[in-house]
């Protein structure tokens, strides 16, 4: 299966002045299309699939192949921002790799990390079923080799040598929708910051390598 999809969540939080970005996991390139398409920034792309390269090769700059679970980023230079959206689960030791890319990242350049949230509330509510099934995609997509929870994907990006400047909690609140806007947005926003672990389908971290971390 070729990954098209681009994580608004992860998008909205690129930083304006970024002029190369680094795409860990970018599937077939529509992420980074959607990218230079809003900004003049360069992207470099690495995917473990040929197809996916293929494709992704025309909408990037540069596109590398390659096993992330063995992969040395050292070669690919320096980058304003790096992304590693639902990428990160599927490795065997992803705080390795994040630990690798330290070493890619500008001295003032951001780092992205988006995970799938394993307690989302429906997830849970198939836990307490006693229901642990794999699927092909979603939270429990059988190809998922690590599982997070709100904290856990703060310690990964910590333990890995980053800051976190921001972590949040992308998703919905059940029935939100029903009230219609802009009542929805307000009680969203206000699940999200009470119970990140629960209503969040996906956590969203904005890291950089250097400086005081405050986390929202």
């Amino acid at each position: 299966m070729i990954y098209q999809s681009v994580n608004q969540a992860v998008l909205q939080r690129i930083p304006s002045g970024a002029t190369s970005l680094l795409d860990i996991g970018c599937g077939g390139g529509v992420f980074g299309a959607a990218v230079k398409a809003v900004m003049p920034c360069s992207v470099v792309g690495v995917t473990y699939s040929d197809a996916e390269a293929v494709l992704a090769g025309r909408h990037l700059d540069r596109v590398e192949v390659a096993d992330l679970n063995h992969f040395d980023p050292a070669g690919l230079g320096r980058f304003d921002c790096i992304v590693c959206s639902h990428v990160l689960e599927h490795l065997l030791d992803p705080q390795q790799l994040l630990s690798r890319l330290r070493h890619c990242l500008a001295p003032k350049g951001t780092l992205l990390v988006a995970l799938p949230n394993v307690l989302f509330w429906k997830q849970r509510l198939q836990f307490l079923r006693g229901r642990f099934r794999y699927t092909d995609g979603g939270l429990m997509d059988r190809t998922h080799i690590r599982f997070f929870d709100w904290d856990s994907a703060e310690s990964l990006v910590r333990e890995s040598g980053f800051e976190v400047r921001e972590r949040a909690a992308d998703g919905i609140f059940p029935l939100s929708r029903v009230v219609g806007q802009p009542l929805s947005k307000w009680i969203d926003q206000r699940a999200l910051s009470q119970f990140p672990g629960v209503f969040g389908v996906q956590f969203v971290l904005v890291a950089t390598t250097a400086g005081l971390a405050t986390v929202l």
